[in-house]
């Protein structure tokens, strides 16, 4: 069994006792379960930079609608194939990222400042709907571009300005605007946003802008929408309208950034294809004391629903502009990884910061270390006790699948599959290993990425007329890319969930094999039995052992 493996699959008796035996002294050296979304923008928008994120381990990358225009966009999209294509030259391997578009999402906005303007506690500040206002901004009166918030907001209630850099509460509400009063100040800038936390405004799910940006993401060829001030699953099927059939293929990431969308958690977990934690926008509107549990429940809830999770916002964020984070930093990170995030998505660190390639290899680093901490034993069992009802074949399927490359120790399961599913099901049971997803579809290899542990593999050769041969050829093909990451080694057992018959949807074939490779070559092998495998091993070092020592 390979060392990679090793530090990952050992267990002790106990929970208690796989963390006391835990091995200090040497550095995780295991493929990384989880996924690195890193948001590309001014400090990170170079060849160099994307290339050597790729190599680092980042697998999506994130085009952030809310600062930067298409044109960007499209400058970042055209730099990451490059990459793409320096790799493959470079290896001969064809790696696979996927790309993220984040929309803005409606919006209340300030208007324009006329000079500085610096806010202190205890200063008044009207916040006024006069359109004449839009920007002649100063100390005493702002603009906001939402009408109706006079009718909505009461005296006594809170709002956020600048991504709740400043809070305020209203004293008065008048015909024309809100009469607040400072209790955080600060520097106030143009068109900043206005958060009203405990209010549920009644603008379009899909702004104009939003709309305008969506397009361009379809034409684009994203595979994932990460939705912003999503407030039900209204919103949810209002973005898929939206998407429509050209869109149809764009998976759905609704953010938790609001105490409207957390009182609404479980529908819009139904309704999206996954969910993304923005700690910073939800930090502003409940308890701080509060934000540690909140992370735990939703990261647990989307375990149990199988549904992918982003964990986001100030991850590493003193690395900005230091080469090192912080021990706090390391900690909330690896606690997030032990929660049971799928991804772990940098922004400003890597978008404006000032060392975004340290930011992905510290981030990689620290990602592996806390998964040696898991304990996937109880996991495993808590995960499947939670399935309730009657199972479908795939659920079934991928129980077997995980309980199997658990009871063999394996290193590795394989997944031949078209769509995908499959090898999400067998994500959704917590194996302790990797599972490489071998498939023809190059959509499929890249939104995979979304769930813990799954490794795409596109493979580009032609089916065979036998299936059965064409099984044997992707498995060899995955086994030998394995071995190049050095997932496994001889001898090691591997569980290999394929389909019955070609095409989507048969999926019901679990079987285990042990890898070897033969002397002077590249390509694994397997076979049923492992003390054949090991045997055949053996038997061709000696007897290259023996040819060297006849030339000598």
């Amino acid at each position: 069994m390979s060392l990679s493996a090793k530090s990952v699959l050992k267990e002790g008796s106990t929970e208690l006792s796989h963390i006391c035996e835990l091995d200090l002294s040497k550095q995780a050296s295991h493929q990384r379960l989880v996924s690195l979304i890193a948001t590309i923008s001014l400090s990170s928008r170079n060849a160099d930079t994307i290339y050597t994120m790729i190599m680092r381990g980042v697998n999506i990358f994130r085009l952030n609608f809310s600062h930067e225009s298409h044109e960007m966009h499209s400058k970042t999209i055209e730099l990451i194939n490059e990459a793409l294509e320096r790799i493959h030259r470079e290896t001969g391997q064809i790696r696979t990222v996927a790309i993220a578009a984040d929309t803005r999402g409606p919006q209340i906005r300030t208007g324009l400042l006329d000079g500085d303007v610096f806010l202190r506690s205890g200063d008044n500040l009207r916040l006024s709907i006069n359109r004449d206002l839009y920007d002649k901004g100063n100390k005493e009166a702002v603009y906001v571009d939402y009408p109706n918030i006079i009718n909505l907001t009461k005296t006594g209630d809170r709002l956020f300005i600048d991504d709740g850099r400043l809070l305020l509460h209203i004293l008065e509400v008048g015909v024309d605007g809100l009469l607040c009063e400072v209790i955080h100040g600060g520097h106030l800038n143009n068109n900043c946003n206005v958060i009203l936390p405990e209010i549920e405004i009644d603008l379009p799910a899909v702004s104009e802008k939003d709309m305008f940006d969506i397009q361009f993401s379809i034409k684009a060829n994203v595979d994932f929408l990460f939705a912003s001030a999503v407030r039900s699953a209204k919103n949810v099927k209002e973005l898929r309208t939206v998407l429509g059939e050209k869109g149809k293929h764009i998976k759905i990431i609704a953010k938790m950034d609001s105490k409207i969308a957390l009182s609404r958690f479980s529908e819009i977990l139904r309704a999206a294809d996954g969910l993304l934690l923005s700690r910073a926008d939800l930090g502003t509107q409940i308890p701080i004391e509060k934000l540690f549990i909140t992370q735990k429940s939703i990261l647990g809830q989307c375990n149990k629903a199988g549904k992918p999770v982003i964990v986001a916002s100030h991850i590493l964020e003193s690395m900005r502009t230091l080469p090192h984070p912080t021990r706090a930093e390391c900690f909330d990170l690896a606690n997030a990884i032990i929660d049971g995030a799928d991804c772990i998505m940098l922004s400003s660190e890597v978008a404006i910061g000032s060392y975004p390639k340290e930011t992905v290899a510290t981030c990689d680093t620290l990602c592996r270390e806390a998964e040696k901490v898991l304990w996937f034993r109880d996991l495993f069992s808590d995960l499947v006790s939670e399935v309730r009802g009657e199972l479908d074949a795939a659920h079934s399927l991928a129980i077997a699948a995980v309980e199997t490359a658990k009871r063999t120790n394996a290193t590795l399961i394989i997944v031949l599959t078209t769509s995908g599913r499959s090898a999400t099901l067998v994500s959704k049971f917590r194996p302790r290993c990797p599972i490489v997803a071998v498939t023809r579809c190059d959509r499929t290899a890249r939104w995979v990425y979304l769930h813990r542990g799954v490794l795409p593999l596109l493979y580009t050769s032609e089916p065979s007329t036998d299936y059965a041969t064409d099984v044997d050829a992707r498995v060899q093909f995955a086994m030998t890319a394995a071995k190049k990451w050095t997932i496994i080694e001889d001898g090691d057992p591997i569980v290999i969930v394929s389909a019955w018959k070609d095409g989507g949807g048969f999926t019901n074939n679990v079987r285990v094999v042990y890898a070897f490779f033969e002397a002077d070559h590249v390509d694994c092998l397997f076979r049923s039995d492992r003390r054949r495998s090991q045997k055949n091993t053996n038997l061709q070092m000696a007897n290259r052992e023996a040819d060297e020592n006849k030339n000598r």
